[in-house]
Parts: structure tokens; sequence; C-alpha cells
């Protein structure tokens, strides 16, 4: 009970004290001011009631509309996160396709570090710019002369020599990054064309020039005539332009028209 309500609580006792007397005579005038007391009460604490009620409505709406809006907040950071996962998943996916998996060609001047392995300080547009630590592999990595396409030993690459690599789309984040070499073309003449290993995606042959249209898995397109020098990899096998199927390895050699000079295949 608050302060007005014991207020008047004493004050309707008191009347009622009143009018009993002590020899019990019924005041009606007090009487009539007891009942407009207890009304008055009454009403105070109606009203008083209904107030804390109010708060406590107000306080339940308040506490509702607060948990509505923190559900619609982590609903929104949900979806969200979500969308992030969506686009993280789609990005696995293109790295898992064809494009993805492509080798980039890069090149630059090599150093060799104290525990064997090759920098390249990385001048082209793909990829990353600057020095990058290629890990090369005896059983995976191709080490070619640029020329004459034979293979090279990892000892036969000098500091500061010039070398052309194809390396995986595969790189770390440490600083240097660093990444598996596929081919390396090494002793390279000053001025000359470096080779193209590509992938084969198709091979078109016009019956009537019997002039054949080779397209890499990149989109670079070749013109090969019937008498262009196509040899297999360190192998006597016989190759010849039927050989050159989607998915075929291959080292493409070109003018600067891109009319291929020779084709060297690699084994499938």
């Amino acid at each position: 009970m608050n302060g007005k309500s014991y207020i008047l609580y004493l004050q309707v006792n008191k009347c009622s004290a009143r009018l009993k007397g002590p020899a019990g005579i019924n005041h009606e005038k007090e009487k009539r001011i007891l009942r407009k007391y207890r009304l008055y009460a009454a009403g105070i604490c109606t009203v008083l009631a209904l107030g804390i009620g109010g708060c406590a409505s107000n306080g339940a709406s308040a506490a509702t509309e607060t948990r509505q809006e923190s559900q619609a907040a982590s609903k929104e950071e949900t979806t969200e996160a979500d969308t992030a996962a969506e686009s993280a998943a789609d990005n696995v996916e293109d790295m898992n396709g064809q494009d993805a998996l492509q080798s980039l060609r890069i090149y630059g001047p090599v150093t060799k570090q104290e525990d064997g392995r090759l920098s390249i300080d990385n001048q082209s547009d793909m990829s990353i710019s600057g020095e990058i630590i290629l890990n090369v592999s005896e059983e995976y990595t191709y080490i070619l002369d640029a020329v004459t396409g034979l293979p090279l030993k990892e000892e036969d690459i000098k500091d500061g020599d010039t070398i052309y690599v194809y390396i995986g789309p595969a790189m770390t984040m440490s600083l240097p990054p660093m990444t598996n070499a596929d081919v390396i073309f090494a002793n390279i003449p000053a001025d000359a064309k470096v080779p193209d290993y590509i992938e084969v995606q198709s091979l078109v042959t016009d019956a009537a020039t019997s002039k054949s249209v080779l397209t890499a898995a990149d989109g670079t397109e070749y013109t090969v005539e019937s008498d262009c020098n196509i040899f297999p990899y360190l192998t006597r096998n016989i190759v010849t332009l039927d050989d050159l199927t989607q998915g075929r390895k291959c080292v493409v050699w070109s003018d600067e028209d891109n009319a291929a000079l020779q084709i060297m295949v690699f084994a499938e």
C-alpha cells in the first residue's frame, strides 16, 4: 500500500470510529462523508492499479519490441552470413573449374636461395609481382631448354638468368609467397620468342587448304600447316596432328603471327 492509500485508509477508519461514538448514535452526515471517502479511496486504488498495470504493459511491450528488433537483427546477420557463405562456395566452385586450374605464365630473373630453392622476381602482369618462391619437383616439374625442348637440370639455371615459369593456381599467403612450378623454360636467347606450354582445347582442319587451327584451353589460337614439325617428348613414338586431342599437353613454338613452327607433344 502506497502513501496516499494508507492516508485514506486511516481517514476512513477514523470516520468509522466517530460514527460509532460512545453512545452508538448514527450521524447521517458523517455516514455520507464516510461513503464518499470509501468511494474516493476505491477510485484512487483503481487508478493506481491501472497505472501499475499500464506500466507493466508498457514494460512488456517494450521488452517485446526489443526481442523483435533483436530477432530481426539476428535474422539479418544470418542472412548476410548465408549470402557470404554462398559467395564463398561459388568462388570455390570457380576455383575448381577448368579456367582456375590453368597454369599462369610468369617471368623474371631468378635467384638461388641458400636452401636450394629458386626465387623469381616476377615482372609479368600475371599473379603477384615481385619475389615468388618456386617449389620444384623432380617428378612433376619440367625444366626445358627454350630452344630445343630438351630437359635441363635445376643446377643448369644460374643466378640472374631470366626464366619463364608456368605455375599452378595455388599460392601460399606467406611473404614471400610460394607456389609450385609446372614448367620452367631456361636458356632463353636474347630477343627470342619463348614457346608456349598449352593444353589442347580443339583442333579444326580446313580440308580445302589443309591448314589447321589449334585452340588452347586459354583461348589462344595457332595456325598449323600440314608440314609442321610435330614430335614427342623424350620418346620415339610417332605423333601427328591427330594426336592433338582435347586435354593433351604440348609445347608450341610459333612466330609473331602465332603460326606454329614446331610442336612437342607430351605423353598422355
